[in-house]
Parts: structure tokens; C-alpha cells; sequence
């Protein structure tokens, strides 16, 4: 950092001097490292491993009516003239020759360099590919996607063979259609595997990157106080998203001329942000200087409308493609002027490594520019490293702005402590409330406990005690009265230990308590739980009545059915609602009969009915024995 409380005076040399050497020292750096790290290996790979191509040994071309094997079979064909010329809108094709001594197991690769807007190969008279659209006005742009193409052992032969393209020109143009690279399908995808991703798939991927990137600046962008930064920065990084993606969009909605009128109004505003866009990151604006980035961009998109647009002559897409060369170079220009006097003229500038990226951008702009101008070739540096670079100037945007963000955590981290207090004391209260909610619900069972046994196990042991004293009390009576009592004293357990506990608990003990019973009877008992633990929670008054119902099913069955085996299985059915279902089975002589008589059953149905449910007597599937066929409510008793 420049010391602070320096004079300027005559030290605006040394001022000068001295953020410019940081500034060109960072760039250095930023240059060795994407010259020496990211250029072999992302942008220059190459394989040590190269195949050997095929020796190519005739070369024709030809002008066809249809781009399909009819228009190849009536094409007239004439000696290739290698080289750039006007290729007029229509079809067009070429025709090359090999000879192979042996097919090759893994077939051939083609690698195809030529230009146009959709391409067909056909391979001794059979079409090898055929993706997309490739008849006017509306033709499919699949010729810019360059990959690996296989050709199948299957279609070549031992011998003289032929490959044969027909390219579709969407518009006329200035072109080379230069005769494909043919070799083993397994040495070049040897050689050719990561060229073929870097080309491909990492340019989509770089593509995602472009258009998240610039959602977020967007959003930022109009969040923001200072909006020019990320405003121009997003505008930037949309653009050169769009850009790319015009080469991966092969169902692109324009064609011909418009389509190229949208292509190069858009890579002239791409590069009309980049000098818009520094102007904003230095914070310190020249007057006018982004409106004239604007007008120079309107001026340019004028040109790109006559020519392509009006005027629609032959060379107007050569006159297009020079003026984007050149005017793309003075905007580069301007970009790397406009940076120099930023740090040349403000000593408090310290964003070097910002400046060094933005550096390494418009040099790699004018690279890009140069070799399409001079050369007519296309680098691939500038698709591959761009949107990296401009996520790198995104993140030191953020970086920078993190002050922002750290106090509004620090606000957050306030707020937090007096939500968690809150969250306490509220904690505090529900405990309390729910501690009362519980002493009640255990009060009102208390109180329902001595109703039934006042009501219920008070009446009925009065009435034992009353026969015993006028001397009326039979043993088997008072013994049977006396199980009775013992019976659903235990069932009120039972149900109590539904509160708070699950039914499955209760169930548990009532079967505990009631297989013994059982088997001293001579029966068999099983019971079949398919539901497992996925049982309702019903209140100890419901549990009581289930429990009731059950052990009067099973008492039931042991008085009079006559058989050897009780079944008890729970399960779940859906019938207007979810219903837990009880039955309770026996292998007799079935309910009829007798077994229809009494108060018994008819005890059972009342208190199933109380509780919303139902009761209801037969047979079990198999049509053997007798069977109690117990429904409860779930959804009703649980809300």
C-alpha cells in the first residue's frame, strides 16, 4: 500500500510510477499463470499420443439441388479448390476418396473442419448421420457442433472407399469447406477425447456458469445501492452468455441474414460493455464516456441492419465480419486505455489483481480479434477462459462488499440472541401449560375411574355382599362374579396405561393377561398384530371400551363355541375412512343360535357405538367357526 499523508506535488511521478508497476506486477503473474496452467491443459491440449490420419487421395466438390443422397447421386463434381470464397445460399457438397488394406475392428473417426450451417455424411452411399434439419428456409445449425463422429466397421469396405458431405449454406458467405481428417476410431478418441470435451461439453458448462452468474448480478443489480458495477457487469456477462450460446443453439428461432444480424448486434454490445463496464468498476466516471461506448455500439449495429438487413448484399457478411474485427479492436482499446489511466491517475487504487484479470480479458479480446482479422481464424482462448474470468471478477465484487454482509450478520447475530431469550421463555410457559393440561387430564380419568367403579364394580360387589348375607351367595356364583370384578378392574389398568404410552403397550398387557386364561380353557390362542407399532393413540375411555368388547368376544367364545383355537388379529382397513380393525375368531360351531341370545352381544354393540365404531358377528373367511369383526374409528378419535 502507497503511505498516506504524502504530498502530491512533485511526487506524482513516483505515485504514478508506483501503482502502475503493482498494476503491470499483478498482471505478469495473472498472465504466467493462465499461459502456463490453464492454456495446455484447457484451452491447447494436445496428446501426446497422434493418430495417423488417413492419406485422403482424391478431393471433389459439387453444387447439389437437395441435401440427400438424390441430390449427391445427379451432382456433378469438379476438382477441389482449397481456400476461402463465396459460397452462394443452397446445397452444396464434397467428395473424398481413401483406400483402406483392412477394415479397421473399431471402425473409423471423422473430423470434420468445414464450415456451414448443417451437415450430412454419407459413407459409400449410406448416410452415416442425419441429426436435426437440413432443407431451407429453416435448417438446423448442427455443422458448429464439432465432435468425434464414428464410422461403423460395418459401412466400409476393403479397399477404395468414399465419404461424401452435403453442407447447407444458410445464407451466402465467405468460406472453406476443407475435406474431413479421417483415422482409427480408437487412437483418435485417444488423442482427441479431451478436445473433444473442452470444445463441447465444457463450453455448455461455461455457458451455465455465464447465465447463473449474470441472474445474480441481475438481482444485485436493482438490490443495490451502488447499481453500476453489477448492473454493467451483468450486461456484460448476459451478452457474452448469449454469445456463446448462439454457437451451442442449433434450433436458433431466426435464419439466414437475421439470424446473423442478432449474432453480430449482440458481440458488438458485448464489447461495447467491456470499457462501459471498467468505466463503472474504477467509481470514478469520465463524463460521457459511457454514452459514447453506446453511441459506438448503435453506430455499429446500424452498419450490421443496412448490410444484412437492406441492403442483403453478397459481401455483406464479409463487410459485417471485418467491421465487428475492427471496431471490436478499438473498443479493446479504449478498455485497456481507460484501466491504464484509472490506476495512473488514482494512487489509492489497490485492486491490482482485479485490473491484472480485466487485463488478461481485453488482451485476450484483441488476440481473439486479431486472429479472425488478419489470419481469419478462430482461437479457441476467449470461449473456454472468459466466463471464469468474469466469475472472478464477480466474486471480487462480492469480496469487496462483504462489509455489508458482515454487519448485517452481526444484526442477524442480535436478533438471534433475542429470538433464542424468547424461544426460552416461551419454552418455559408451554412446559408449564402442558404440565396443567396433563394434571387435568389425569384429574378427569380419576374422576371417570370412580364413576365406573362406583357405577359398575360398586353395584356389582354390593350385590355379592347383599346375597351373601340373606345367605343366598352360591361358590360358583360368588367365584364367577368375583373374575368378573378382577376382570375389569384389570381392563381399567389396561386402558390406563394408554395415557401417555401407546396403545400398543396396553394391547401388550391385555394380551399378557389374557393368553393364560385361554389356554387353562383348553384353546389355543394366537394373536396376529400386522400392523406392528403403527397403532392408534385412543384415550384410556376408548381403550376401556375396545378392551371391554374384546374380552367379552373371547369369553364369549370360550362359553359356547366349541372349539379349540382363538384368533385375535388387528389390522387396518379404508372403507369411508381408516378403521382399526379387530377380529376375534374361533374354530366352533359358528355364532347362531343361542350364541344370538342374552345381553352379551348386545353390550358389545352399544359400547362400539359410543365410541363411533361398530360390532358386527359371523364367519371368518374360510367359513369355519365364528367370528367377532370389531371396527374403530382412527382419524375421528385421534383429531
Amino acid at each position: 500500500m502507497v503511505a498516506q499523508g504524502l504530498p502530491r506535488g512533485d511526487q506524482s511521478g513516483a505515485w504514478w510510477g508506483s501503482n502502475l508497476a503493482r498494476l503491470l506486477l499483478s498482471a505478469i503473474v495473472v498472465q504466467l499463470l493462465y499461459w502456463t496452467l490453464f492454456v495446455p491443459n484447457f484451452v491447447n491440449y494436445r496428446s501426446a499420443e497422434r493418430p495417423d490420419f488417413l492419406e485422403i487421395q482424391n478431393v471433389e466438390e459439387a453444387q447439389i439441388a437437395s441435401p440427400d443422397a438424390a441430390g449427391l447421386s445427379s451432382a456433378i463434381y469438379r476438382p477441389y479448390n482449397p481456400g476461402l470464397r463465396v459460397y452462394e445460399r443452397g446445397y452444396h457438397a464434397t467428395r473424398v476418396t481413401f483406400e483402406l488394406e483392412q477394415v479397421p475392428e473399431t471402425g473409423l473417426a471423422l473430423l470434420d473442419n468445414s464450415a456451414g450451417d448443417h451437415i450430412r455424411f454419407y459413407v459409400n452411399g449410406a448416410l452415416l448421420s442425419a441429426a436435426g434439419e437440413a432443407r431451407l428456409p429453416k435448417p438446423t445449425y448442427h455443422a458448429l457442433q464439432k465432435r468425434i463422429v464414428p464410422i461403423s466397421a460395418g459401412l466400409l469396405v476393403a479397399g477404395e472407399n468414399s465419404i461424401e458431405s452435403a453442407i447447407t449454406f444458410d445464407m451466402s458467405r465467405e468460406a472453406d469447406t476443407p475435406p474431413p481428417l479421417l483415422a482409427e476410431f480408437d487412437a483418435v478418441e485417444a488423442a482427441f477425447s479431451w478436445t473433444d470435451f473442452l470444445f463441447n461439453d465444457w463450453r455448455n458448462i461455461t455457458i451455465g456458469i455465464g447465465f447463473v452468474l449474470a441472474l445474480m448480478l441481475g438481482a444485485v443489480a436493482l438490490r443495490a445501492n451502488e447499481r453500476a458495477i453489477p448492473f454493467w457487469l451483468f450486461l456484460l456477462t448476459l451478452s457474452w452468455s448469449t454469445h456463446t450460446l448462439f454457437y451451442r443453439w442449433v434450433n436458433f428461432p431466426l435464419a439466414g441474414n437475421e439470424r446473423v444480424i442478432f449474432y453480430s448486434v449482440n458481440f458488438i454490445f458485448m464489447s461495447a460493455c467491456w470499457p462501459a463496464f471498467v468505466d463503472a468498476w474504477t467509481r470514478n466516471s469520465i463524463q460521457y464516456f459511457r454514452p459514447a461506448m453506446m453511441g459506438l455500439f448503435a453506430v455499429g449495429a446500424a452498419f450490421v441492419v443496412f448490410w444484412l438487413g437492406i441492403e442483403r448484399a453478397t459481401d455483406g457478411f464479409s463487410k459485417t465480419e471485418a467491421m465487428l474485427d475492427l471496431l471490436g479492436l478499438v473498443l479493446v482499446g479504449l478498455t485497456i486505455a481507460r484501466l491504464i489511466w484509472h490506476f495512473a491517475t488514482k494512487p489509492e487504487e489497490s485492486r491490482y489483481l482485479e485490473g491484472a484479470a480485466l487485463i488478461l480479458l481485453a488482451s485476450l479480446i484483441g488476440f481473439f480479434l486479431y486472429n479472425t482479422l488478419i489470419h481469419d481464424r478462430n482461437v479457441g482462448h476467449l470461449p473456454a477462459t472468459q466466463p471464469l474470468l468474469l466469475l472472478a471478477i464477480a466474486i471480487g465484487f462480492f469480496a469487496r462488499n462483504f462489509r455489508l454482509f458482515r454487519s448485517a450478520a452481526e444484526i442477524n447475530q442480535l436478533l438471534q440472541g433475542k429470538l433464542d431469550q424468547r424461544e426460552a421463555e416461551l419454552a418455559d410457559v408451554h412446559l408449564r401449560e402442558k404440565l396443567w393440561v396433563r394434571e387435568q387430564a389425569f384429574s378427569e380419568e380419576r374422576q371417570r375411574i370412580m364413576r365406573d367403579m362406583h357405577d359398575g364394580l360398586g353395584s356389582q360387589l354390593m350385590g355379592m355382599l347383599l346375597a351373601a348375607k340373606r345367605g343366598k351367595a352360591e361358590p360358583e356364583k360368588v367365584a364367577e362374579g368375583l373374575q368378573q370384578v378382577v376382570d375389569e378392574l384389570r381392563l381399567m389398568i389396561d386402558s390406563m396405561d394408554s395415557v401417555g404410552e401407546s396403545l400398543g403397550s396396553a394391547l401388550a398387557s391385555f394380551r399378557n393377561r389374557l393368553q393364560p386364561r385361554v389356554e387353562d380353557a383348553g384353546f389355543a390362542f394366537r394373536w396376529n398384530n400386522r400392523l406392528g407399532e403403527d397403532l392408534p393413540s385412543y384415550p384410556p375411555r376408548t381403550a376401556l371400551q375396545l378392551f371391554r368388547i374384546m374380552q367379552e368376544a373371547v369369553a364369549n367364545a370360550l362359553k359356547h363355541s366349541g372349539g379349540s383355537q382363538i384368533t385375535i388379529t388387528l389390522s387396518k382397513t379404508h372403507v369411508e375412512g381408516e378403521w382399526l380393525e379387530v377380529s376375534v375368531a374361533d374354530d366352533g360351531k359358528g355364532i347362531a343360535g343361542p350364541r344370538l341370545g342374552g345381553h352379551g352381544l348386545e353390550n358389545m354393540i352399544a359400547r362400539a357405538t359410543k365410541e363411533m365404531g361398530s360390532v358386527t358377528f359371523g364367519s371368518p373367511e374360510d367359513g369355519q367357526g365364528g367370528q367377532v369383526l370389531i371396527l374403530f374409528p382412527i382419524e375421528a378419535t385421534n383429531g
